[in-house]
């Protein structure tokens, strides 16, 4: 049995802590490593911050994230979330310099992550040389799976050679 629009924002918003509409309305269900609420919506895993926006305004369009006005990442205040690109969320992050989006001067999605720029391009020109992804793993000191990410551009898809 489906379950109604009402049930399921009944559920979901039963998991965060409302306040006055300038406050942060924390999450207090589960959180991903980078602190961001972690649900569901319709079998499909996302950030509760986007499901938040999804029951207070509608759809969203595909290739646009939910950025935070407040950069609380367990918010899901929907007065506090606008759309736009990732682009523009990375912008909007250096202009306000937290510091865990930025590396080698350049926003970085992945501000814990065990490659450098310099190595990414590294494991590229290796990898292309028909290094196998182990075999660089093991040179730099990460998980194959880790290079395979870099070297398909699922991960680190800014880093170009010559930028």
């Amino acid at each position: 049995m489906r379950m109604t629009r009402e049930t399921r924002r009944a559920l979901f918003w039963a998991k965060v802590k409302l306040g006055a509409e300038s406050m942060c309305w924390e999450w207090t269900g589960a959180r991903n490593k980078w602190g961001y609420g972690a649900t569901s919506l319709d079998g499909r895993q996302m950030n509760a911050s986007r499901v938040a926006w999804i029951l207070t305004h509608g759809p969203i369009a595909g290739g646009v994230v939910v950025c935070h006005t407040c950069d609380n990442p367990a918010c899901c205040n929907p007065s506090h979330l606008f759309l736009g690109t990732q682009a523009d969320n990375l912008r909007d992050c250096q202009e306000k310099g937290r510091h865990r989006c930025v590396a080698s001067g350049r926003a970085h999605p992945r501000p814990r992550a065990k490659l450098s720029e310099e190595l990414v391009l590294e494991a590229r020109r290796l990898y292309a040389r028909g290094v196998s992804q182990v075999q660089i793993g093991n040179r730099l000191g990460v998980h194959s799976s880790t290079i395979s990410r870099a070297v398909r551009g699922e991960y680190w898809s800014f880093v170009e050679e010559g930028l």
